[in-house]
C-alpha cells in the first residue's frame, strides 16, 4: 500500500513539474524563498511543523530497511492554480551527508493518516496538512533541505537539520 502511495506522489510530481513552466512570466511579486521552516513558492506557501528521524521498523517506516527523515507540514494555496498536499515534493529536496551533496531518496509516507489528503485540490486561501521522508544514508550527519525554485532546482534557500 505504501509503495503505491509513493509510485503515485511520484507520478503527480512528475505531471506537475511538465507543466509548471509552461506560461510561466517573470514578476518580481511571485519571489519564492525558503527560510525558517517557510517557503513561499509561485503557487503556494509551506510551512514546515514537525522533524523527527524514525528508525526502520518503528511507526511511520514499519516496512523500511533504513532510518528515515520525515517531515510534517501545513501548504496553502497562494493561486488560482491547482495545488495539492503532493506539490510539496517538487520545491523541497534533502541531502546528506551535507559536505557530499548526496541527495536523498523518497521514502513512503511516513503518516498513513495524511494519505487520502494528497489527491485533494486545495482552494485558493486554503490550507491542507502532508508529510513527506527520505531515506538516510546514515544516523549522525546532518540534513540539508534545499527549497528550490517552483518549476526549476534553483536553490531559493537552504535549511539544516541535525540528527538527534
Amino acid at each position: 500500500m505504501k509503495k503505491a502511495i509513493v509510485l503515485v506522489m511520484t507520478f503527480i510530481t512528475a505531471i506537475s513539474l511538465a507543466g509548471c513552466t509552461l506560461g510561466q512570466s517573470k514578476k518580481s511579486s511571485n519571489a519564492q524563498s525558503f527560510s525558517n521552516n517557510s517557503l513561499k513558492a509561485k503557487n503556494f506557501q509551506l510551512k514546515i511543523t514537525k522533524t523527527t528521524v524514525i528508525p526502520a521498523g518503528e511507526t511511520g517506516n514499519e516496512f523500511g530497511k533504513k532510518p528515515i527523515f520525515a517531515i510534517w507540514y501545513t501548504i496553502k494555496n497562494t493561486s488560482n492554480k491547482k495545488v495539492t498536499p503532493v506539490s510539496a515534493a517538487s520545491v523541497l529536496h534533502a541531502y546528506q551527508p551535507a559536505q557530499s551533496k548526496k541527495r536523498l531518496i523518497a521514502a513512503p509516507l511516513p503518516d498513513e493518516k495524511l494519505a487520502s489528503n494528497y489527491k485533494v485540490n486545495i482552494e485558493k486561501n486554503h490550507s491542507a496538512k502532508g508529510s513527506m521522508a527520505w531515506n538516510l544514508y546514515d544516523t549522525k550527519s546532518p540534513i540539508k533541505i534545499y527549497g528550490v525554485k517552483y518549476g526549476t532546482n534553483q536553490t531559493i534557500g537552504i535549511r539544516t537539520y541535525s540528527i538527534k
